[in-house]
């Protein structure tokens, strides 16, 4: 298997324009209020796209034009293979033998400008074509036939999908849970048919690029076969008042809020917490304050004790930082701290006006407790209002 490249040259060819190789400015056709020039110009600067030269010299993009199945997979191969392999796929016998005689879609000529990305496509997995023997190059690209190809080429499907038709599942659904699990679903692309753009690609693309590579994606956002046979739909929860949105699997309980006084030993910080909200499967409280019949609890803080518990929570011997950001004036730090009976899992989240801490507790009876605390976590929402 080769080793995947997350930065590498993405070419894109496009019927009488030619590609710019330059890309010493940014696109004519991107104005800084797309919604999509941020993952744009992303792409750009790391010269995984190049757009193209019109008359007169316009450099564009065309976020806004749709895209071909023969398009999306060069995108994708290119930006993930070394173009060593893409030119010569086709013409390596041993792997050509090695994949079953390589591909051999009906109406993917050898000669096609596109053929060489579709044969790494092919030969790794990332497509199969239609039950016919064709790939329908020309065919614009949906949303679920994308999620399906990127959730194998950047392996966030690593298990053996089943046979979804006997569970009564369509078949695009576990692959738009990976990627929504990933946070690569842009919000102009949600419904599994819709046809995506070439913006939406490059947003869905360079929100994969961008994933933490410390742990392998297996590790960190896969689902399991259990579920992926029964698919996860979230609920969604707000409080204006206390400042937060969480959404969590419907399957559960109602998350249950309890007020919290009195600082309840057990992890940072070492303040009384206002409010705590449980989350998670039912189990049971102990009673007084030590109610603990949730998987997980989202926790606020006075605001002014933020920065004397982060410091405390920097000189703890105990505690392992895992990640330390600030993204869109949030401030998020992920961190673990060893208690007498397990390891706990926890985030300090502080804006301009909030400070609350989002935990997984060591009691979880969860099969999947370590995703399941990462998804929720990706969709909380500190609220300012």
């Amino acid at each position: 298997m080769w080793k995947l490249r997350w930065i590498v040259s993405l070419a894109i060819v496009a019927m009488g324009f030619i590609p710019y190789a330059a890309a010493a400015s940014a696109f004519s056709d991107v104005p800084d209020t797309h919604p999509y020039a941020e993952a744009i110009e992303l792409l750009r600067q790391r010269e995984i796209v190049q757009g193209f030269i019109i008359p007169g010299e316009y450099h564009v993009f065309w976020p806004d034009a749709s895209v071909t199945r023969a398009e999306f997979v060069k995108m994708i191969v290119q930006a993930l293979a070394p173009q060593v392999l893409i030119d010569g796929c086709l013409e390596d016998a041993s792997s050509l033998q090695k994949y079953g005689l390589g591909m051999q879609f009906s109406d993917v000529a050898p000669d096609a400008w596109f053929a060489p990305p579709v044969c790494v496509a092919w030969s790794y997995r990332f497509i199969s074509g239609y039950g016919d023997g064709s790939f329908k190059p020309d065919r614009p690209i949906t949303l679920a036939e994308a999620s399906k190809i990127l959730a194998i080429a950047f392996r966030l499907a690593p298990i053996e999908i089943p046979d979804l038709a006997l569970l009564g599942t369509e078949w695009y659904k576990p692959y738009l849970h990976y990627m929504e699990t990933a946070g690569a679903i842009p919000p102009t692309a949600q419904d599994y048919a819709h046809l995506l753009t070439r913006g939406e690609v490059a947003e869905m693309l360079a929100r994969l690029l961008k994933l933490p590579s410390e742990l392998p994606p297996v590790q960190r956002i896969a689902l399991d076969e259990v579920e992926v046979a029964n698919p996860v739909t979230w609920t969604e929860t707000q409080n204006d008042t206390l400042g937060y949105a969480l959404s969590y699997p419907d399957s559960w309980p109602a998350p249950h809020l309890v007020s919290r006084n009195t600082y309840d030993g057990t992890i940072l910080p070492k303040l009384p917490a206002p409010w705590r909200l449980f989350v998670g499967t039912q189990r049971k409280c102990l009673g007084g304050s030590m109610c603990i019949e949730r998987d997980f609890s989202l926790t606020g803080f006075d605001h002014d004790h933020a920065a004397d518990a982060l410091d405390a929570l920097r000189a703890d011997p105990d505690v392992k930082i895992l990640s330390d950001e600030i993204v869109d004036h949030t401030w998020t730090v992920l961190f673990e701290e060893a208690t007498p009976n397990c390891t706990v899992r926890s985030a300090f989240i502080m804006t301009p006006k909030r400070f609350v801490r989002f935990t997984l507790h060591c009691g979880s009876s969860l099969h999947n407790p370590e995703t399941a605390y990462m998804r929720m976590l990706g969709k909380l929402k500190i609220l300012e209002n």
